[in-house]
């Protein structure tokens, strides 16, 4: 698939992607292979390791802890598994279809042999992504408060 610039104008606009130059998304995207997933296929696995990241263009999809228990609901335009990817650690969460997914994988060794070629390409992405899981714990723990609000009022109730 060729990168067009509506494409390369959506990519820009991902949080990961930020701040990186057309050149350089143009070099990730080279990489990448196109998937589709159908509604209740799994994207990724708790547990599993982390040899891709997917760049969610189009469809909805559960995150799930490792107890099945549904975290968040997100829709396209996203990424997912770029933590572990990144930081080479297993898959933390699973990550199922709702909705029909089309997305672009890159793969781990691909994205390191670009990283090694461009230094500054690989400190943006590492930048970008913590800066991604700073946002996703601060989303995590307004779930989580809200849960405790809410069980506290239903507490208050009985």
């Amino acid at each position: 698939m060729d990168l067009t610039p509506g494409l390369l104008s959506t990519l820009q606009k991902l949080h990961l992607f930020q701040e990186l130059s057309p050149t350089q998304i143009k070099r990730l995207f080279t990489t990448c292979q196109q998937e589709t997933f159908d509604p209740g296929e799994e994207l990724c696995r708790v547990g599993k390791a982390s040899d891709n990241m997917h760049i969610v263009l189009t469809g909805k999809f559960d995150i799930l802890s490792a107890q099945g228990i549904v975290l968040a609901t997100e829709s396209a335009i996203t990424t997912i598994g770029e933590t572990g990817l990144l930081s080479g650690e297993t898959r933390s969460a699973t990550v199922i279809a709702t909705e029909p997914v089309t997305s672009f994988a890159i793969g781990r060794r691909p994205l390191l042999q670009v990283m090694q070629n461009d230094a500054a390409l690989a400190i943006r992405l590492y930048r970008n992504a913590m800066v991604l899981v700073r946002e996703k714990l601060i989303a995590a723990d307004l779930r989580l408060e809200s849960i405790l609000a809410r069980q506290d009022r239903d507490e208050e109730d009985d």
